[in-house]
């Protein structure tokens, strides 16, 4: 069996997912997915995790390949620039890690890049924004300024990235199974509600 886990900022999906993975005996993805694409493409485990977070729009990326293009090849190479060639690989390599099978993997897309299979629970965590802030500025010392800011972009760039690539909204039901309010539950409730619906299967 396989999870996908998909999730705002700040809900505590990291916990949640480990939780659920220990329970089910999975290994959980998470980190791994950009250290296995910089080796593929050749780049640092910087680069990948700078290209990870970055979550670029289509307009920024459509201009970075106008900027990269000459005018005698803008035709042919139009589009096809860095992110392209990230996103290609991580996809690769998260159907890689599906296809061993008792894995927990999070983030990534991997929800639309799987699609809809019969040893899949796609599981999508969100929470308010404020509870999500208080969360993200604890963990930053109190600065809730700081962490509604970081919050916010998170969020807008997750958005982005699901529609640019996968021409779909962040929790929708065309990519989710089970949706989960964690500011409804405790970490371990989120946890054992997963882990139901992967038995259930």
């Amino acid at each position: 069996m396989i999870v996908t886990i998909s999730n705002q900022y700040g809900c505590g999906a990291r916990d949640i997912a480990e939780r659920a993975a220990a329970e089910l005996g999975y290994a959980v993805i998470d980190r791994e997915l950009p250290v296995v694409v910089a080796k593929r493409m050749r780049i640092s485990d910087a680069q990948a995790e700078a290209a990870d977070e970055t979550g670029r729009s289509l307009g920024s990326r459509l201009l970075t390949s106008l900027e990269l293009a000459t005018p005698e090849v803008a035709v042919t190479n139009f589009g096809q620039t860095f992110d392209d060639d990230y996103v290609r690989e991580v996809q690769e390599a998260v159907r890689e890690f599906a296809a061993r099978g008792n894995v927990v993997i999070m983030g990534r897309a991997a929800g639309a890049i799987l699609g809809r299979r019969d040893d899949l629970v796609r599981v999508y965590l969100y929470a308010p924004l404020d509870w999500r802030i208080d969360r993200a500025a604890e963990r930053l010392g109190g600065d809730r300024k700081t962490a509604q800011s970081e919050v916010e972009r998170v969020d807008r760039a997750r958005r982005a990235h699901l529609r640019d690539w996968y021409r779909v909204e962040q929790g929708s039901p065309e990519i989710v199974d089970l949706a989960i309010d964690t500011s409804s539950f405790s970490a371990q409730t989120c946890a054992e509600l997963i882990v139901t619906a992967v038995r259930a299967l």
